[in-house]
């Protein structure tokens, strides 16, 4: 957490970018286009406005399109992942009365595929470490923080990458089992769909081999 405080006076009109409220949750939005012509969602779990605007002016920056909501208390947070649906998750580790550790456990039992990646200014090796093994998929510091925008690129890009997969694999499973009942057509779609896959899996090796 940083001690900055943010330079504006604080306004909670929605769609305005404002410091978290522990019992709201604020909408600003980044400019420009996402991945797939649309723009990214971000969960800001975090109680320092200076550094949940830091790192929006970040994702803004580097041409990143996308909407965030900022929340900084566990019931807000658990209600945004029902009504603002996140693509990527982005926390502070430590949080008044709400830690970090523990948004990452409600976000593995309430929606596993959607990227979580820690935003520390206190965050050790170690501790990073244990949670990547928890399930976070990756963590970046806030004294470094110019990496932040190719994390949450990266990790969008691949959990599109994993549900494109997901939703080719079950296109392939239906066309198959039309195939074994004797239906021409789905056996020409089951080879296309196989093809599809084949070049999507190879796609995603490509990407996970291609540094920072």
């Amino acid at each position: 957490m940083s001690g900055h405080p943010p330079n504006e006076p604080e306004n909670n009109e929605p769609g305005t970018t404002t410091g978290p409220d522990p019992g709201h949750a604020n909408t600003p939005s980044g400019d420009g286009a996402g991945s797939a012509g649309r723009k990214a969602r971000i969960l800001i779990v975090e109680d320092e406005a200076w550094d949940a605007e830091l790192a929006q002016r970040l994702l803004t920056s580097a041409g990143l399109g996308f909407t965030a909501v900022v929340v900084a208390t566990k019931a807000p947070f658990v209600e945004q992942l029902a009504a603002f649906r996140p693509d990527v998750i982005l926390s502070d580790y430590h949080l008044p009365g709400f830690s970090g550790e523990a948004a990452l456990e409600i976000a593995q039992e309430q929606c596993p595929e959607v990227p979580f990646i820690f935003w520390s200014g206190v965050l050790g090796d170690e501790a990073a470490v244990a949670l990547i093994k928890q399930g976070a998929t990756d963590y970046v510091l806030k004294d470094r923080p110019a990496r932040l925008p190719s994390v949450i690129g990266r990790a969008i890009a691949e959990a599109e990458q994993r549900a494109r997969l997901a939703h080719l694999d079950d296109q392939l499973r239906e066309a198959q089992r039309l195939a074994s009942l004797g239906h021409l057509g789905a056996a020409e779609q089951a080879m296309s769909l196989t093809r599809q896959l084949l070049a999507t899996a190879r796609r995603e090796v490509s990407t996970a081999e291609t540094p920072y």
